[in-house]
C-alpha cells in the first residue's frame, strides 16, 4: 500500500521545532539532577516534560537520528504539573506562524512555509524539508522562568508570556519571519509589582482586550479576584485601571474563612452592544460575576454600538430601580462618552472613544448569579472551576464552565449584559459573617442552568479516600490525579467550543438547541409583547442535548502514563484550511482536518416538492417539479456532527509506551471493549451514510429517468403536433429576416442623411444666424439695385469715354464746339465718375464674397 500523500498536517509533527538536541537535553538533565547517560534524543519519539525544561541561553545543535530513542523525562511529569495553578497553553498560532513554548524557550515556525516545503515539490522535497531544521528561537531578554501560556494580541505584533507569578510582553517585528534562527526580540516585564516571584497571588489568566485603540490593552486576572488593565504602550509597571471582583472592603483571609479565589474570566460576546465591554468572571467554587463596562482609556467602537449604548442608558425602563446618586453617575459617563467620541480617520463605521473617568463612581461588580436550576453535582468533593467562556451566538450570552471533576456547565445568561455604577463602599466592621454582597437576592442577576456534561473523568480516575477524626470517619469522593481543564472557543463557528484536560480533548456543539433560542430572542425583538415565557419553558422542558464527542484520548486508563495536552490551537486560515492543532507534554503534535459547513441554501431551494405542491398555481401547473428534496441530506448524522472529526478520538500515548507489552488486566480490557464498541458505531454511522449515500443516488437515477421521459415526451409532441407550425413560422421567420434586413437598410440610411442634413429643431444660434441672414438679404438687395444703376452709368460714361478718345486720336484741328475751360470740368467730372465705379466694383466683390460666405443659391 502506498505511503499518504504528505501534507503539511501529517509532516508538522516530525519538524525541529518539536525535538530537543543533546546539549537541550543535558541543560533539561542538568536542572532536575538527572543522569544524561548516553540518551539519544528524537523528535515526536521522545522528548521531557514542557513544565520544566531548559534554560533559554542554551548552545543549540540539533542533531537528528533515524533511530529508535528512549524516552525521557515523564516521571516527573505528574509532580510538575501539580505545581501549576492555572491550565497551561504553550502553543499558539496567530494567522500563519506557530508559537512553541519549551521552558523557558519560545520557539516559532512559519506555517505557510511549511506547507509550501512539504506540499509543493513532490516527496523527496518534503523528506528533505522535514529534514531540515525550519523552526527559530526567540531570543526574550526577561523570560527566566517557566512558561505556563502564550496570548497573542488580535494583530499579532504584541506576545504575553505568561508564568505563574509573571508576566512578559515580547514585542513580535517582521525579523522574526526572517531567516535567522536566533531573533533577538525586545521584551519587558510588566507590572513586577504586583507580579513577582514567590508573591502571595498567582496570575490566573491574561486575555488582550478586543477593543483597544492599539490593541495594547492586556487584562490580568489575579487569584485575589483583582483585575488589572495595562496599557503596554504607556506604561508597563503601573496599570491603567484595577477592577475589583472580590468583597469591597473585607480582607478575604479574616477571621479564618477561606477565601473564594477566583478562577477565570472572560469578555462578553460581541454580538452586544455592552458585550465586550464586559467581563464575566468565575470563582473556584462557580460563583459567576460581572462587571460593566470595562473600557480601555482610548478604545475602537462600532458606531451602531455607540448609538445602542446611548438609547439604552437614556431609556428610563432599564434603569428603573436605581438611586439618585447612580442616576447622575450614568448621566455624566454618558456626557462624557459622547464628549470623547470622534471620528475614525480610517473607516465610517468605526469611532474613537475614550473612557470616562468619573471622580466619584465606578463600575460595579454584580452578582453572583443565581443559577436556575443549580447544576448537577458530580461525585468529587473538591470539584473546583477552573476556566469560562462565553460563545459568540446572536440570541443572548451563553457561559460555559469547565470544572477539575470533568464537568462542563451550559448556561444561557436571560438578560444582555448592562452597565452598573456606583460609591465606593465604607470599610465594612463585624466579623464577616454577613452576606458578601449588597444586593438583595432579589436583585442579583439569573443564569439560566441549561446542560451539565460529563467528560468521564471521574470514571476513570475517581477515587474515594477515608480520613479519621476523633471516632468518626469522613469519607471523600474526587479524582486521584490533578485537573487543571481549558476551554477553547471555535474561530470560525460559534456553537462550537473544545475543552482540552488530563485526558485528552473533547468537542461541543450547541448547534442542536441555538436555532431554537435564537428564534426565540428574534420573536421577541420584533414584538417586544410577546410571551417569552412560555417558549423558553417550552425550550427548556424540550431539553434538547448538545453534540459532544472525544477528539483525542491520552490517558484512557488510571494505569496510562500521564500526557496532557498542554496546546491547543484553532486554525482557520484560508491557505492552511480549516484544522485543529493539539499538543501534548512529550511535544507529541496531533492535527487533525475539520470540515467546514456548507452554506445553507434558499428557503425557496430547501423546501421540498411536498410541502410546495398545494401552493401550486394554475400559471405553474406546467412546469416541471423536481422530485427530489434539498439539501441532499438534511441529516448528516454522527459524521458532521462535529465538523468532521471523526466519531472515535484518536488515542496519543507517550513515547515508547505503544510499543510496550500490554498487560491483560481488567482495566485494560475495559478500554478495549470501549474503543471496540466505538469503533462499532463508528461503523454502524458509516453503514448509515452509505445507505443514505445509495437511497440518494436510486432517488436521483429515478429522477433522471423521469427528467429523460419528460424530454422525450416534449420531443415527440413537438415533431407531431407542432412540426407543420413549425415550417410555417420557418418560411414566416425567413420572410420577417428578410424584411427585417430591409428596415435595417433603410434606417441606416435614414440615419446617414439624418446625419448630414441640420437638426431638425433649430438651435439659438442657427436662429440668430437665420436672423442675420434675412438682414443681409436686405441689404444684398439694396446693393443689387445700385448695382444696375450704377452699371447703367458705366456704360453711358464708356460710351462718352470713347466718343472723347476717338475725337482725340484724330489729327484734326481743335474742334470749336468746347473751350478749354469746359474740358477741363469735363475731365474733372469723368475723373470723379472713374473714381466712384471703382469703389461700387470693390463694394460689388466684397458683397459677392460675403454672399459666398452664406453659401446663398439664387
Amino acid at each position: 500500500m502506498d505511503a499518504p500523500r504528505p501534507t503539511w498536517l501529517n509532516q508538522l509533527p516530525q519538524l525541529s521545532i518539536f525535538e530537543l538536541d543533546e546539549a537541550e537535553y543535558a541543560e533539561w538533565a542538568r536542572r532536575h539532577n538527572k543522569p544524561t547517560g548516553k540518551a539519544q534524543i528524537s523528535g515526536a519519539a521522545s522528548t521531557p516534560s514542557l513544565l520544566g525544561a531548559f534554560d533559554k541561553s542554551t548552545t543549540l545543535q540539533s542533531q537528528r537520528t533515524s533511530q529508535h530513542k528512549d524516552a525521557f523525562g515523564l516521571d516527573e511529569l505528574k509532580e510538575e504539573i501539580k505545581q501549576s495553578y492555572q491550565g497551561l497553553s504553550c502553543m499558539a498560532v496567530h494567522a500563519q506562524d506557530m508559537y512553541l513554548a519549551v521552558g523557558r524557550q519560545i520557539r516559532h515556525v512559519s506555517l505557510a512555509e511549511v506547507k509550501k516545503g512539504v506540499e509543493n515539490h513532490g516527496r523527496d522535497a518534503a523528506a528533505a524539508f522535514v529534514n531540515k531544521k525550519q523552526h527559530k528561537v526567540l531570543d526574550t531578554e526577561h523570560v527566566d522562568f517557566d512558561i505556563r501560556r502564550l496570548v497573542i494580541n488580535p494583530d499579532g505584533k504584541l506576545m504575553a508570556v505568561v508564568g505563574d507569578e509573571r508576566i512578559v510582553i515580547v514585542v513580535l517585528t517582521k525579523a522574526v519571519r526572517q531567516d535567522p534562527k536566533t531573533v533577538s526580540c525586545k521584551s519587558f516585564a510588566l507590572g513586577e509589582f504586583y507580579h513577582i516571584d514567590k508573591g502571595p497571588t498567582k496570575i490566573v489568566k491574561v486575555l488582550w482586550h478586543p477593543l483597544s485603540k492599539g490593541l495594547s490593552h492586556v487584562l490580568v486576572m489575579t487569584q485575589d479576584n483583582i483585575l488589572r488593565m495595562y496599557n503596554v504602550a504607556v506604561d508597563i509597571d503601573e496599570p491603567e485601571q484595577v477592577f475589583n471582583f472580590g468583597a469591597e472592603g473585607r480582607s478575604s483571609n479574616s477571621y479564618g474563612l477561606i477565601a473564594d479565589n477566583a478562577a477565570s474570566f472572560c469578555f462578553g460576546s460581541k454580538f452586544s452592544p455592552w458585550g465586550q465591554l464586559s467581563v464575566y468572571s468565575v470563582t473556584e467554587s462557580g460563583d459567576i460575576f460581572m462587571m460593566c463596562p470595562v473600557m480601555p482609556e482610548t478604545c475602537l467602537l462600532d458606531i451602531v454600538d455607540v448609538q445602542d449604548i446611548r438609547s439604552h442608558l437614556e431609556s428610563p425602563e432599564a434603569f428603573s430601580g436605581e438611586s439618585t446618586a447612580q442616576q447622575s453617575i450614568r448621566k455624566k459617563w454618558l456626557l462624557e462618552l459622547q464628549a470623547g467620541v470622534r471620528s475614525h480617520p480610517f473607516s465610517d463605521e468605526i469611532v474613537i472613544a475614550k473612557s470616562p473617568s468619573l471622580k466619584q463612581g465606578k463600575a460595579l461588580r454584580q452578582g453572583p448569579f443565581l443559577y436556575q436550576p443549580a447544576p448537577i453535582e458530580l461525585d468529587d468533593d473538591d470539584n473546583r472551576a477552573y476556566d469560562i467562556l462565553c460563545l459568540e451566538t446572536e440570541a443572548t450570552d451563553i457561559l460555559v464552565i469547565a470544572h477539575s471533576s470533568g464537568r462542563v456547565d451550559i448556561s444561557i445568561v436571560l438578560d444582555r449584559p448592562s452597565p452598573r455604577w456606583g460609591l465606593p463602599q465604607q470599610p465594612r466592621s463585624g466579623y464577616g459573617l454577613a452576606d458578601e454582597d449588597d444586593d438583595d437576592e432579589d436583585d442579583l442577576p439569573i443564569v439560566g442552568m441549561y446542560e451539565s456534561l460529563d467528560l468521564g473523568l471521574l470514571k476513570v480516575f475517581g477515587s474515594t479516600t477515608v480520613t479519621k477524626s476523633g471516632a468518626h470517619g469522613l469519607q471523600e469522593a474526587g479524582l486521584c490525579i490533578s485537573n487543571h481543564p481549558v476551554l477553547v472557543a471555535d474561530s470560525m463557528y460559534g456553537d462550537t467550543f473544545y475543552v482540552y484536560h488530563e485526558m485528552g480533548a473533547h468537542c461541543i456543539s450547541i448547534r442542536p438547541w441555538l436555532g431554537t433560542l435564537t428564534q426565540i430572542y428574534e420573536d421577541l425583538n420584533k414584538n417586544p409583547a410577546s410571551d417569552v415565557g412560555s417558549q423558553l419553558a417550552a425550550f427548556y422542558k424540550a431539553s434538547v442535548k448538545s453534540d459532544m464527542g472525544s477528539v483525542v484520548t491520552t490517558r484512557p486508563t488510571r494505569s496510562s502514563p500521564a500526557a496532557p495536552i498542554i496546546g491547543f490551537s484553532v486554525v482557520a486560515d484560508p491557505y492552511l484550511e480549516y484544522s485543529l492543532l493539539l499538543l501534548t507534554s512529550s511535544l507529541q503534535l496531533t492535527g487533525l482536518e475539520l470540515s467546514p459547513r456548507p452554506r445553507s441554501l434558499s428557503p425557496e431551494l430547501t423546501s421540498g416538492p411536498s410541502s410546495s405542491a398545494s401552493a401550486i398555481t394554475v400559471e405553474e401547473k406546467n412546469k416541471y417539479q423536481p422530485t427530489l428534496p434539498l439539501p441532499m441530506f438534511e441529516n448528516q448524522g454522527g459524521l458532521m456532527s462535529m465538523n468532521g472529526l471523526p466519531l472515535q478520538p484518536k488515542v496519543v500515548f507517550p513515547p515508547g509506551v505503544g510499543s510496550a507489552k500490554i498487560i491483560t488486566t481488567e482495566e485494560n480490557l475495559r478500554f478495549l471493549g470501549k474503543m471496540v464498541q466505538g469503533i462499532r458505531e463508528s461503523l454502524r454511522e458509516v453503514y448509515t451514510a452509505c445507505d443514505l449515500s445509495q437511497q440518494r443516488l436510486v432517488a436521483q437515477e429515478a429522477e433522471y429517468k423521469r427528467q429523460v421521459d419528460k424530454v422525450d415526451k416534449e420531443h415527440e409532441r413537438i415533431e407531431n403536433s407542432l412540426s407543420p407550425k413549425n415550417q410555417q413560422q420557418a418560411t414566416r421567420l425567413d420572410g420577417q429576416i428578410a424584411l427585417q434586413r430591409k428596415l435595417i437598410a433603410r434606417a441606416d440610411e435614414l440615419l446617414q442623411k439624418l446625419n448630414e442634413s441640420p437638426e431638425p429643431e433649430l438651435s439659438p444660434a442657427e436662429k440668430a444666424w437665420n436672423v442675420d441672414l434675412a438682414r443681409n438679404e436686405k441689404v444684398f438687395k439694396t446693393y443689387n439695385e445700385r448695382k444696375h444703376k450704377v452699371q447703367a452709368q458705366q456704360e453711358i460714361l464708356k460710351r462718352r469715354v470713347q466718343d472723347l478718345q476717338a475725337q482725340i486720336g484724330q489729327p484734326q484741328m481743335p474742334s470749336k464746339r468746347y473751350g478749354s475751360a469746359q474740358l477741363k470740368h469735363i475731365i474733372a467730372a469723368k475723373e470723379v465718375q472713374d473714381k466712384l465705379v471703382k469703389e461700387t466694383e470693390k463694394m460689388m466683390l466684397e458683397a459677392k464674397a460675403r454672399f459666398a460666405e452664406l453659401n446663398i443659391v439664387e
